[in-house]
């Protein structure tokens, strides 16, 4: 029993070190991707106020689409190039966080951490005499009392 309680203990020391590694990849991520989107946040407001400009000064009808069409085809692709950042960034994550849990499976053995026989022994769990007795189930002394409900009186 004590063996069982031994693994356990470093079971959960090396897991805690590896928790911790992973939430400080995570952290680092996502503040990697906070700088990201922030500069892109940036980047399209100033398109944006660089187009309205533009729109303000444009004389034509045929002039103002063009200027709407080129903003548009320059917000998509910037657009694209953050999801891209973003998959790259988020990508990377995951093969770090799944790099520590790709060799474990040989470390954790639940055959050598739990010994069936000693680990639940039905017996020494319950006591089938006692632990169920049909006769003080379905005793009717044992059922809650409700109150005697009565039909109400019809005015005559």
């Amino acid at each position: 029993m004590t063996q069982m309680f031994e693994k356990a203990a470093e079971i959960n020391k090396t897991g805690m070190a590896k928790l911790m590694k992973t939430v400080s990849t995570v952290s680092k991520t996502n503040q990697t991707a906070g700088i990201e989107w922030a500069d892109f946040a940036k980047e399209s407001y100033a398109a944006g106020s660089e187009t309205m400009k533009k729109l303000a000064g444009a004389r034509t009808l045929q002039a103002a689409m063009e200027i709407q069409g080129a903003y548009l085809k320059a917000s998509f692709e910037r657009l694209q190039s953050q999801a891209k950042v973003m998959s790259d960034l988020y990508q990377g994550l995951a093969k770090d966080v799944g790099a520590p849990l790709a060799g474990d499976t040989a470390t954790f053995d639940p055959k050598a951490f739990f010994d069936t026989k000693t680990f639940f022994d039905p017996k020494a769990f319950f006591d089938t005499k006692t632990f169920f007795d049909p006769k003080a189930f379905f005793d009717a002394k044992n059922f809650p009392k409700f109150p005697a409900v009565t039909a109400p009186k019809l005015a005559a």
